[in-house]
């Protein structure tokens, strides 16, 4: 690293923090290009995308505030790509595709796209975009539904150039789309994913003919130091010492885990001086099913996890992560080894993980404690043949729940948390794509757990089938294990999910679904969990750092 007074954050600093701050404008720009131009209303209106600037070892400089699984595993994917096509090997306008989550990726329906950004003849860094496909083929309508192996989740596509200078290759994207699901939609999609990437590239390459190349490579870098400087101080706060928890998941779609079995997750977070180690020995053996984690979904909840701790001023790129070490046993639950399925890893594991992590040090910082949430992304996907408009439909959305309660107050009702930032999807955008009606969309009522503060409320949704064929996959938490209290509060309402048949009974439905069927008029109810509460509910009101609580 350069002599401090050779850096341009103390020889420029309002240079410095007009292109830092030009960069993560840039990451919304290119997130607000891919939702107008978007097909789906997966990535239209609910938002389950990330967008990203690397430097040319793949390091995140800048990042959207997009998805934190997204995000986190971004390096991770970036430099997948970069072991197959080296830095050398790029050209403008040329772009890579991979959604492998053994090859940096987190699980098949987020395909990860990268851009070159050239200056003059070199890679200064890239562009890169995370965007979730409704549909990449596999065994159900969504690609997210339980399986036992990853070949059947869906086309998994390693590093693969898809376009040669500015150029679709009509080869790879004939082979990309006769594998999916409504093509034509897909199409959509990756043509805006395209011009995503390439709108950053263009914003970036104008901030070099500004400022110069050389010097926007050094504020790449800075920028980075900057966010592990902020880090280190804010780790350094913390009491050193070793902290554990464990905790079980509900089931993998094959079997169920009701807390003696073998879905444990486990971590013993070691904070010394200024950085902390994250270590998930005595995790269980990967599962059957795909509630799996790849090493890059792992890593990205400790990262996620690291930020909370820092505080909300930390600019989010890789030098923020650089203080944390993942130790995670290859063939575990946390790290999975191929042919393992994954889909759920990325959507129910990652939160479940942020639950454990944060459970784990709340001795070490009661003052930060927070209650455990829902835990999950909340999918429901469903697809088949709508007779009205003559055509096969998928549609893939993301339910919020109950978020824990902390010191700082109640939990927020019917929320995306942590690990998941996606939007609230609209009712009429579903009814308008698909055959079905949504009956029901409504708070649970004191789903949240009781305390001074209690937790946020699980969501209520109630869908009625339009037609005979709609088939439906469910992948959801906290059925068996309630999300659990701090400071005393108490645990959240667990979820439940069931069909209503049409001569009346009720079919109880598990949190992983494979594939459900609804003829035409029957129900799919889905109640998600609530989050816990916060500190004792002695009193009706008490007094927390000047607000009233209420039990």
């Amino acid at each position: 690293m350069a002599r401090r007074d050779q850096t341009i954050i103390a020889s420029d600093p309002v240079t410095f923090e007009v292109v830092r701050g030009g960069l993560y404008a840039i990451c919304e720009e290119m997130k607000s290009v891919m939702t107008r131009a978007a097909f789906s209303p997966l990535l239209s209106l609910s938002a389950d995308l990330s967008c990203a600037l690397l430097d040319a070892d793949g390091d995140v400089v800048a990042q959207g505030n997009d998805i934190p699984v997204h995000l986190g595993a971004m390096p991770f994917a970036a430099k997948g790509v970069l072991a197959r096509f080296p830095v050398d090997d790029w050209r403008p306008g040329d772009v890579v595709l991979s959604n492998d989550p053994y090859c940096g990726g987190s699980h098949l329906p987020d395909m990860t796209m990268v851009t070159p950004i050239h200056d003059g003849a070199r890679v200064l860094g890239f562009a890169a975009s995370r965007v979730h496909w409704p549909d990449i083929g596999g065994s159900a309508p969504g690609s997210s539904a339980v399986t036992d192996e990853i070949i059947k989740e869906g086309l998994r596509i390693p590093p693969i150039r898809v376009a040669r200078g500015g150029e679709v290759d009509d080869n790879v994207a004939t082979l990309l789309f006769a594998n999916v699901r409504v093509p034509g939609d897909r199409l959509g999609d990756f043509k805006a994913q395209i011009a995503c990437n390439g709108r950053g590239a263009e914003r970036v390459g104008d901030l070099i003919a500004r400022y110069g190349g050389d010097s926007i490579g050094k504020i790449f870098a800075e920028t980075q130091d900057y966010s592990q400087h902020m880090v280190r101080q804010a780790l350094a706060a913390i009491p050193d010492g070793t902290y554990t928890a464990a905790q079980h998941l509900d089931g993998d779609g094959f079997i169920e885990d009701t807390g003696n079995g073998p879905l444990r997750i486990n971590v013993a977070i070691t904070k010394s001086g200024d950085s902390l180690s994250c270590d998930f020995s005595g995790t269980g053996p990967q599962a059957t099913g795909p509630i799996n984690a790849p090493i890059s979904v792992t890593a990205s909840a400790c990262y996620y996890f690291t930020l909370a701790l820092s505080g909300g001023d930390v600019p989010p790129n890789s030098g923020a992560y650089r203080q944390v070490d993942v130790i995670a046993p290859q063939g575990s639950l946390v790290n999975c080894t191929y042919p393992a399925p994954v889909v759920s890893g990325n959507t129910e594991m990652s939160n479940r993980l942020v639950d454990l992590l944060f459970e784990a040090i709340a001795p070490a910082v009661p003052e930060a404690a927070i209650a455990g949430s829902y835990g999950t992304a909340g999918i429901c996907a469903f697809g088949g043949w709508d007779e009205a408009r003559g055509r096969h439909f998928v549609h893939v959305e993301s339910l919020g729940g109950g978020m824990g309660a902390s010191r700082s107050g109640p939990g927020l009702d019917g929320h995306r948390t942590h690990m998941g930032n996606t939007m609230n999807l609209p009712v009429e955008a579903t009814e308008a794509t698909c055959p079905v009606r949504i009956e029901t969309y409504a708070l649970v009522d004191g789903s949240g757990g009781e305390g001074a503060w209690r937790g946020g409320m699980g969501v209520r949704r109630v869908l009625r089938a339009l037609g005979d064929d709609v088939r439906f996959s469910l992948l959801f938490e906290r059925t068996l294990h309630p999300a659990h209290g701090a400071a005393g509060g108490g645990a959240g309402r667990t979820a439940q999910f069931f069909a209503e048949r049409a001569d009346g009974t009720r079919q109880g439905l598990s949190s992983k679904t494979a594939v459900g069927h609804l003829r035409r008029g029957e129900l799919l109810c889905m109640e998600t969990a609530g989050g816990g509460g916060w500190g004792t509910p002695d009193a009706a009101t008490i007094e927390i750092d000047g607000k009233d609580g209420e039990s």
